[in-house]
């Protein structure tokens, strides 16, 4: 009798983990699990003459600093768009700093609400002045 219980565990430990594996083949880990994309795009453009400004570099940052920076240019037409991810639903802002690398117009730097997972912004950079 106490080898049929002992079997019949067996049976039961085998059956859980066969589903468990199956579920996991079907289906995939939740190694995601809290990961949060944000997208955030728009337009750089000259602010006296609305013109597109293009290579303009975006520089990303939580709030907190808690993860690495992420960073993207403008094309030809002055469109960016850079995707930021965060472990926690709970990042409510995030850092943008705008730079001109050939040094034509002022840096700029903003926080950004998120309230959703893609973040529209048009941003207007004023020329550096005349020395």
């Amino acid at each position: 009798m106490k080898i049929y219980k002992w079997l019949r565990g067996l049976m039961k430990a085998s059956a859980l983990t066969t589903v468990m594996f199956i579920m996991q083949a079907c289906y995939g880990t939740p190694r995601d699990f809290g990961v949060v994309e944000i997208r955030i795009s728009g337009y750089v453009t000259d602010k006296v003459t609305g013109k597109p400004l293009q290579g303009i570099q975006l520089d990303t940052y939580h709030s907190n600093y808690d993860t690495d920076h992420i960073s993207g240019t403008t094309d030809e037409n002055g469109y960016f768009e850079v995707l930021q991810w965060t472990n926690s639903e709970m990042v409510s802002t995030l850092s943008i700093n705008v730079t001109d690398s050939d040094g034509n117009y002022q840096p700029f730097d903003t926080l950004v609400s998120l309230d959703s997972d893609h973040t529209g912004l048009k941003i207007k950079l004023e020329r550096q002045p005349a020395e």
